[in-house]
């Protein structure tokens, strides 16, 4: 029985996990994402939020406000952008920025691991399909990218 319990209460928590990285505040239309660089081993390290290959994302609702809370948790460097269309470019600036500053400082070179968070806003405009990709030189190509999509009729973000 304690197993059980044990199994459940684990199970629990990586729901919990989950839906902490998003919240939302509707009043101001404004969605807090978490966004957690080298989380756990998948992928050797090259993931979003334990995510990658675009297994998993973000949606936002159209028009909203985004403030990217941006930390790097693995052990290389790290960088976030979101960027334009279905797959992540092979080589990434910041001008392949899909909306206005919506990308973490030293794109290129990373942000070191353990480093305090770094928090980014940003505004999306029309809907479409976008990714949040590291711009570290190969990370993307590696797979470190999930989806980011901003859609023209949810009323809330999320991250599945």
């Amino acid at each position: 029985m304690k197993k059980i319990l044990f199994v459940a209460g684990l199970l629990m928590l990586g729901q919990a996990s989950a839906a902490s990285y998003v919240s939302n505040d509707a009043a101001t239309k404004t969605a807090t994402i978490t966004v957690n660089a080298g989380e756990g081993g998948d992928n050797g390290g090259l993931n979003f939020n334990g995510a990658d290959h675009g297994k998993k994302g973000f949606t936002i609702p159209a028009g909203w406000t985004v403030k990217m809370v941006f930390k790097n948790v693995g052990m290389m460097p790290h960088s976030a952008v979101v960027t334009k269309g279905q797959t992540p470019p092979s080589s990434i600036t910041e001008k392949d920025a899909a909306f206005v500053k919506a990308y973490t400082s030293k794109l290129a070179g990373g942000i070191a691991g353990g480093s305090k968070a770094e928090t980014v806003v940003f505004k999306v405009g029309k809907a479409g399909t976008y990714n949040l990709v590291c711009g570290v030189p190969g990370h993307g190509l590696g797979g470190q990218y999930v989806g980011f999509m901003v859609s023209g009729t949810a009323k809330t973000a999320s991250f599945k």
